[in-house]
């Protein structure tokens, strides 16, 4: 699947919250925790496992990300619950090494075909995600109808343009937890 996703700052939490809570039910909390791996020397993820929900999950992501958001082709399969250690051992024997650990705690809703999450990240906050998920094969107007679909919730919900953040995590938390330079940190 193609993901179609606006990531922003959530300066109001609480009220984001509540917004969501009176669109969808009360939203039902979440807590994860990825650990990212890379190919030795490499300055970017290979892949990831996460740990949520009793679940073991390992993606593999194509992403673009710019000024409008991200646009994500993602490769995914699930594991065992037990074998998270198994597949660390396993990725550490190919050669791959640990990058960095991303933690998420807060909400989850679901809008129709959105997936809303309001989560706190590591150290740096917290952020209001929208992803839409449509075929690899989705025209450019099924990209922008999904995009103005993630735009109006967002609007909605009282988050702004001002408020999207088009920086990943992953440099966010290395420059801010990790003391590598690459973007400045505003916030």
């Amino acid at each position: 699947m193609r993901e179609v996703e606006i990531k922003a700052w959530a300066e109001n939490p609480e009220g984001i919250k509540a917004h969501f809570d009176n669109l969808a039910g009360e939203g039902g909390e979440v807590h994860k925790m990825d650990r990212y791996f890379r190919r030795p020397g490499e300055k970017i993820q290979a892949f990831r496992i996460r740990c949520f929900d009793g679940k073991v999950e390992l993606t593999a992501k194509k992403t673009s990300s710019g000024p409008d958001g991200e646009n994500n082709e993602e490769y995914e399969f699930r594991a065992l619950p037990d074998q998270s250690d198994a597949a660390t051992a396993f990725f550490h024997a190919l050669g791959y090494e640990d990058f960095f650990i991303k933690k998420k705690d807060g909400y989850e809703w679901y809008c129709g075909r959105a997936h809303v999450e309001l989560l706190s990240v590591n150290t740096l906050g917290w952020f209001i995600e929208i992803e839409i998920l449509i075929p690899f094969d989705s025209d450019d107007d099924a990209v922008a109808a999904a995009r103005n679909e993630i735009i109006s919730l967002l609007s909605d919900a009282g988050v702004g343009e001002e408020d999207y953040e088009s920086r990943s995590y992953r440099d966010m938390i290395l420059e801010k937890e990790g003391g590598i330079q690459s973007k400045s940190y505003t916030r």
